[in-house]
């Protein structure tokens, strides 16, 4: 049987069947090395394995930096407080030197006035003491009985 082509050439139908075998075998075979490739590109089970072990290790390296964080916090807040608390007691240790500085002034002047009344009543008392005793001028007679002199 012969089969009719465009330009009425006839062409025998084996002679097609064989061209139409070759054609799809190609094609077919053009799909497998594509295919191949394709497979060869797409990630084996070790791949599958290493990908599992990747994300574990994430997993576990998320926790330990969620811990590590929240201590930094806690570590940051404790020193906010601890410098709160140096700022209080440098506070509380500058108004104890005032106080102290103030109560050692109050007591120099009370010791000062207290001198000073001393002295002042040591020189009262000195000032007493010369006038109640009797006073001796020249040559020895006390003044303050004065002889009374008759002639």
């Amino acid at each position: 049987m012969r089969v009719r082509g465009p330009r009425n050439v006839q062409i025998p139908l084996l002679h097609l069947k064989s061209i139409y075998d070759t054609s799809c075998q190609q094609e077919k075979e053009k799909l497998y090395v594509e295919l191949k490739h394709i497979l060869a590109r797409q990630p084996g089970p070790e791949a599958a394995e290493q990908l599992q072990i990747y994300q574990q290790t994430l997993r576990e390296k998320t926790k330990q930096l969620k811990a590590l964080s929240s201590e930094l916090n806690m570590y940051e807040s404790q020193s906010h407080e601890y410098k709160y608390e140096v700022e209080r007691l440098a506070s509380e240790l500058q108004n104890l030197k005032k106080k102290y500085l103030t109560q050692k002034r109050r007591e120099q002047q009370a010791r000062e006035k207290e001198r000073s009344l001393a002295d002042t009543d040591a020189a009262f008392m000195q000032q007493q003491q010369r006038s109640e005793a009797p006073r001796f001028t020249g040559g020895g007679f006390p003044l303050s009985h004065a002889p009374k002199i008759t002639a």
